[in-house]
């Protein structure tokens, strides 16, 4: 017999929260555990820098460095740290008599009477739902580990903040008091914690079915293993509440095997009659009507851009897209020759300012800027002129001449069945122009850009890699301002 489980962590019960067959598969079936994806790790390391962060805005503290395993010795380590007069205890570690243990980011004293507030960092903006779940065990493990408990507080990032200097700990973070947040949750915990160990010691895997909850509030790890029968193209992506359950009770999955007879909402209808009958559904209207609002000269035009919690450089926020390179293809008049231009800045110091410069004598002062996704370029154009107001004219006027690429697609003037209701250009591109690919590039992303372009900055790798990521941001770019020249190309093509 194997030996009981007698504790849940806080990351197991949000688990088991969202999913008890998760949590079940986490103890019994470490097989189907997947590796973790870059993006994720990303995430991680970004939440380990913000809270390294939030211990410098707390004097008299000490850090509780046991591995998450050895839960005992951090138990031990944080009542010494406590009874050698800490004011905060970064990582202090508490047990319920039920088994309920958690980590807190910060211990806090709060009196001389040996009351503690529970501080939790989270390098999100604001308050999500389900952080006050994670907030109520946490307040249950330390209550009935026996700390007299003051508030509970969440401590996040200060969207607002404006990096003047050095970065300021007390400006970048909002404290928020939960306290009062968490009373009609508190009463459940021990309840949960008692039914998500009995899960944890059952032989059985629990019968959950597929849903919502699988995506909500995070994407769960055994999606793989779960979906698995569902096709990549399924009416979960057609419908939802209960004509979704309609189709499921009748054992429909696939978009094919819909009934012509059931009403399908909005652009979906096209979607799947395009599926259905695998061919490309077209509307010269308003396609030329598209094409009508486009005067030559083009400038293709994709930005890339990072975006970290903490921001790098003056005059900057949390999370504001910084830009740092763009790829320009500008054509003369329709077929005419290709001329690119690219701006990647590769120097010290913040990249707005050379990156401004650069596309303002690279845009010329008429024609249309020809972009893919327009709210994202036009809202840094804003933030660069707001940012550097010697510029703004400029910038507005190459926001003015810009015409979104996205639209004829989103809208479905022009749609391929292998779209699979997207409209991104990562599915777009390969559905009307399978010859060009991302498939053969060392940077194939927006997020992968700028996390490679970050460790750059942070000068973390050798200059021999910089050369190479430098030279493969570059190789990215420009097959995204070729992608649109591309996709132009498709639609003069289906509008004849």
């Amino acid at each position: 017999m194997p030996k009981p489980i007698t504790r849940i962590s806080k990351s197991q019960y949000l688990k088991g929260l969202q999913c008890p067959k998760a949590l079940w598969f986490y103890r019994h079936r470490r097989d189907l555990y997947p590796e973790i994806p870059e993006a994720k790790q990303r995430l991680f390391d970004s939440g380990h820098e913000v809270g390294q962060l939030a211990q410098t805005y707390f004097q008299n503290g000490i850090e509780i460095t046991e591995k998450y395993y050895q839960i005992d010795k951090a138990i031990t380590a944080t009542m010494r740290a406590v009874n050698n007069g800490y004011d905060a205890i970064y990582e202090a570690t508490a047990c319920s008599d039920d088994g309920a243990y958690s980590r807190i980011d910060i211990l806090k004293k709060a009196d001389a009477f040996g009351t503690w507030d529970l501080i939790e960092v989270k390098q999100s903006t604001g308050i999500k739902e389900y952080y006050l779940d994670d907030m109520a065990m946490q307040r249950y493990a330390f209550q009935g580990a026996g700390y007299q408990i003051g508030a509970s507080y969440l401590m996040h990032v200060n969207s607002q903040y404006i990096r003047r200097g050095e970065l300021d700990p007390r400006g970048f973070f909002a404290l928020q008091d939960c306290t009062e947040l968490l009373e009609d949750r508190l009463p459940h915990v021990a309840g949960y914690v008692a039914d998500l160990l009995k899960i944890l010691n059952s032989g059985l895997e629990p019968d959950i079915k597929i849903g919502d909850h699988c995506k909500k509030p995070f994407e769960c790890d055994y999606i793989h293993h779960c979906w698995k029968h569902v096709p990549d193209y399924s009416v979960y992506d057609i419908f939802k509440g209960s004509q979704r359950q309609e189709m499921l009770a009748r054992n429909i999955l696939d978009v094919t095997q819909i009934p012509v007879t059931v009403s399908v909402p909005g652009h979906k209808a096209i979607d799947v009659d395009a599926y259905r009958s695998q061919t490309v559904y077209v509307d010269k209207t308003k396609i030329n009507g598209f094409l009508d609002t486009i005067s030559y000269p083009i400038y293709y035009l994709d930005y890339e851009t990072l975006f970290p919690a903490i921001p790098l450089y003056e005059n900057a926020s949390p999370y504001q897209q910084i830009p740092f390179q763009f790829s320009l293809h500008i054509q003369e008049s329709k077929g005419s020759d290709l001329k690119h231009i690219e701006f990647l800045h590769t120097e010290s110091g913040d990249p707005r300012p050379g990156f401004i410069r650069a596309l303002i004598d690279s845009c010329g002062r008429k024609g249309t800027v020809l972009v893919y996704n327009m709210g994202f370029e036009s809202r840094i154009n804003r933030e660069l002129g707001q940012a550097f107001p010697r510029y703004q004219l400029e910038l507005e006027n190459i926001n003015a001449r810009m015409v979104d690429l996205l639209v004829p697609f989103r809208s479905r003037h022009l749609y391929h069945p292998e779209m699979m209701g997207s409209a991104s250009l990562k599915s777009v591109l390969p559905a009307f122009v399978p010859d060009l690919s991302y498939d053969d590039l060392a940077i194939a992303d927006g997020d992968s850009a700028s996390a490679m372009y970050l460790n750059c900055v942070k000068d973390s790798i050798s200059n021999a890699d910089k050369k190479k990521i430098f030279k493969n941001l570059k190789d990215y770019c420009a097959l995204d301002t070729l992608a649109e020249v591309r996709l132009l190309e498709v639609l003069y093509q289906y509008a004849g």
